[in-house]
């Protein structure tokens, strides 16, 4: 069915009708080591090969149009990922989220399609999940030695400025929220950071810093980002 005038949230652009959804979809398993341009590629083959009916950009070089709020560092999974598309026909979220689950690649799936409820601006910090191990050292070692490491009036970092170059940050003011626990041998940090377009602050920052003070290798980094929070603390819609 065609999309009109006067339908939930259609717009027009350029003069087609259009719908702009959100995909939310989890990336993860050996998808995290894609890259966001090799993720874009997946999902412009993906969109083709299930036959949605997207709004592509005008010019010599038409492409499908497509945004991604908050792309993920590569070997980070998520649990709360998004792309903006704008639908050019009428299709119920269930059909599209089904059609493009039925194209995609191992490790990214589709969790649900719903309107855009909130501009990718309104994304003001998210949520980690870390699970840390290295040898010699049991996951009671390894949560202690984090925990004291956070727990410091200071905690200095190298972080990548605009200009691409490595400069000294304190993190300490930007933890939002942390916890850590030992289980097994593994030590798991869950730790709330900045996000959005005004500051951004990456949980690897932190576990290279700790690295280096406490003299330790991990062996297993896994790093997960579970939520992509507003400033009211809910969750990205």
């Amino acid at each position: 069915m065609s999309l009109r005038i006067g339908m939930k949230n259609v717009v027009d652009i350029q003069g087609t009708l259009c719908l702009p959804v959100r995909v939310f979809f989890v990336k993860e398993g050996p998808s995290k080591y894609m890259s966001h341009l090799d993720l874009m590629r997946c999902m412009t083959r993906t969109i083709r090969r299930a036959g949605v009916p997207i709004w592509y950009t005008e010019g010599f070089n038409p492409h499908p149009f497509m945004t991604f709020a908050m792309p993920l560092s590569l070997g980070t999974s998520g649990l709360c990922e998004t792309m903006d598309v704008r639908l050019t026909v009428d299709m119920p979220f269930e059909e599209v989220k089904s059609r493009l689950n039925a194209a995609l690649c191992e490790g990214i799936y589709v969790t649900k399609v719903d309107y855009q409820l909130e501009k990718a601006t309104a994304i003001q910090s998210a949520v980690y999940c870390v699970t840390l191990a290295a040898e010699g050292c049991s996951g009671g070692q390894l949560a202690a030695g984090m925990e004291k490491y956070l727990s410091q009036d200071t905690i200095t970092v190298q972080k990548k400025n605009k200009k691409k170059q490595l400069v000294d940050m304190d993190v300490k003011p930007h933890i939002m929220a942390y916890s850590v626990s030992a289980e097994g041998e593994c030590a798991v940090l869950r730790i709330r950071l900045p996000a959005g377009t005004s500051l951004n602050v990456n949980p690897g920052i932190i576990l290279k810093g700790y690295e280096a003070a406490e003299s330790v290798t991990f062996d297993r980094c896994d790093i997960v980002r579970e939520r992509i929070l507003t400033e009211s603390g809910e969750d990205f819609q």
